[in-house]
């Protein structure tokens, strides 16, 4: 049965940058591309420190955590994003203090090519959100909804409000699955898996069409989701399914970028 991998900020390693990325810059692997489909990596960029991400055969989407960078001649703070498509490149360099860029990519190039070409960048400001998703108080926000003609990385952030420790019966309710792979990284707050609490620097790493399901901390949470492709539905233990992209399409906006100047 397919293992869903939790990985803590204390349980990362430090690294080299990742296939396609030169310059500097300190690297902390959370999923190693040898042991999963997709692959993600936080770096950190100093002040004035820089790296390029080189030509690949697969898009590449970076989300700013922490502090602030420079990328395409534009000032991208912390919750911003960037993505390069296949076969372009970008230099990105921390600003002002620096800054902590989460690297998303699929693992392995696509069977099939992938048209590229462009790389768009959105700053925090532009980025579609709707503080009031749901009715529960949930928040919500779009980077890449995998409508783009030459790139289909996905990544969206939501964010739930703070929540008292779970009776048994509470631990049922949400379970559900994705038809893909995917990546979910704590920007803030602490993640209830089953009984235990963990904190913002967490990547939790799920196999596609496997069952989970999870509540926020007392102080709320918030994460970004990632997906290397369209996601397809969404599938409940009762056998009823709800398709994503319809879902999201309906609450926000389709992300509107900025070309490199």
């Amino acid at each position: 049965m397919p293992r869903i991998h939790v990985v803590p900020p204390e349980k990362t390693r430090a690294t080299k940058l990742p296939q396609g990325c030169s310059g500097g810059g300190q690297v902390q692997a959370y999923v190693d591309p040898d042991s999963f489909p997709l692959e993600l990596n936080r770096i950190r960029l100093g002040a004035g420190e820089a790296m390029t991400l080189e030509p690949l055969a697969r898009g590449r989407i970076g989300y700013v955590w922490r502090g602030a960078v420079r990328a395409g001649g534009r000032d991208l703070e912390a919750g911003s994003s960037f993505i390069v498509e296949s076969g372009q490149s970008l230099e990105v360099a921390g600003a002002g203090d620096g800054g902590d860029i989460l690297l998303f990519a699929a693992s392995h190039d696509p069977a099939e090519p992938e048209p590229g070409g462009h790389v768009h960048l959105l700053p925090s400001a532009s980025v579609p959100r709707d503080d009031a998703l749901t009715d529960t108080g949930v928040r919500g926000g779009m980077h890449a909804d995998s409508q783009c003609p030459s790139c289909n990385v996905w990544l969206h952030e939501n964010g739930f409000p703070g929540a008292e420790p779970v009776s048994p019966e509470d631990l049922t309710v949400g379970v559900h699955s994705h038809s893909e792979d995917e990546i979910i990284f704590i920007v803030e707050g602490q993640i209830r898996l089953g009984r235990k609490l963990f904190p913002a620097g967490t990547a939790i790493a799920i196999p596609g069409d496997t069952l989970y399901s999870f509540t926020a901390g007392p102080d709320g949470m918030a994460f970004v989701n990632f997906r290397a492709g369209l996601p397809a539905d969404i599938h409940f233990p009762g056998g009823q399914t709800m398709n994503e992209v319809e879902y999201w399409k309906g609450k926000l906006p389709r992300p509107v970028y900025l070309e490199p100047v």
